[in-house]
């Protein structure tokens, strides 16, 4: 068991988060590719068993505008990704997430003074691995943690998509982004009663795919509070950030309309049915946005099913 003074080091850890988020919002550089959100739920590394399952399945709706590149006009892209997980706590401080998604993409682009076109695309996404790595956690079945988070998205889905002329569609368009991904960052839960406060921070690094295009690195963090369950259902509330550069593009140039900070305020619930099932649906407001160019971030949504054996 790895413990140090009830409570020290994971006030510490949600302290870092808190100092560090306000002093990024404002100047670090988001892209659509760059998801936030909590990567593990509160009870991860928690509970009176050492190991466990959980899988599902969970539905992403994304959503933003921006302008044209090379016309006067706005860009509207829609994306939902369909992804099967599987949570395994592999031992006493470790757990481990998998999630493959499949991507369906929409992109309607309307110059000023033309009729407007929509394309879409759908395929396998890139697959995605994380590990949460207990390094502190008190005594109990429902003791608060400290721990890291290593994660890589590999890519498994095509960057090589072409429409009926043959033509290769449009980077934001590829189910995959065609390049490897990393991050890495600190994760704390804090106990508060028969709740959890948890706190997340952590960077995103991406490669360089084979035609040129590179996400910018990004900075997520994420504040959350899960109340108690009452008649099996628990209330939700998040803060969710994404700080992130601007993306290199095919040519070589920066992208003019990429890259930012956006905030989103993060209300959910979760039930669990009691038959081993659970379900959890959230919605995600922006209410700060600070982004490069001509850009808007909309509200988008998660819901997901699991099931524990």
């Amino acid at each position: 068991m790895f413990r140090a003074p009830r409570h020290a080091a994971t006030m510490l850890g949600i302290a870092i988060v808190a100092a560090i988020v306000p002093s990024v919002a404002g100047r670090a550089h988001a892209c659509s590719e760059c998801l936030c959100g909590m990567p593990f739920p509160s009870d991860a590394l928690g509970g009176a068993m050492p190991t466990g399952f959980r899988f599902g399945i969970e539905e992403r709706y994304l959503s933003k505008s921006n302008a044209l590149d090379d016309a006067p006009g706005v860009e509207a892209e829609r994306e939902h990704r369909v992804a099967g997980f599987v949570l395994w706590r592999a031992a006493d401080r470790l757990a481990l997430l998998g999630r493959v998604p499949y991507n369906v993409k929409e992109i309607t682009s309307s110059p000023v003074g033309e009729a407007s076109a929509r394309t879409t695309s759908r395929g396998l996404g890139d697959a995605e691995a994380m590990a949460l790595i207990g390094l502190w956690r008190g005594i109990g079945p429902r003791a608060s943690t400290f721990a890291a988070v290593l994660g890589a998205i590999a890519p498994t889905g095509s960057n090589d998509a072409r429409d009926a002329t043959g033509a290769r569609l449009d980077a934001h368009l590829q189910p995959g982004t065609g390049a490897w991904s990393a991050n890495a960052g600190l994760n704390a839960t804090l106990m508060i009663g028969d709740g959890a406060l948890a706190a997340h921070l952590s960077g995103r690094w991406s490669g360089m795919n084979a035609h040129g295009y590179r996400y910018g690195r990004a900075l997520l963090y994420d504040l959350g509070f899960t109340s108690a369950e009452r008649r099996n259902v628990a209330l939700l509330a998040q803060i969710n950030g994404r700080s992130a550069g601007a993306d290199r593009l095919e040519d070589g140039s920066i992208g003019a309309n990429t890259g930012g900070t956006v905030v989103y305020a993060s209300p959910g619930v979760r039930w669990r049915t009691g038959i081993g099932v659970s379900v959890e649906a959230a919605l995600k407001i922006p209410v700060l946005e600070s982004l490069r160019g001509d850009q808007r971030e909309h509200t988008t949504g998660r819901l997901a099913f699991s099931i524990t054996p």
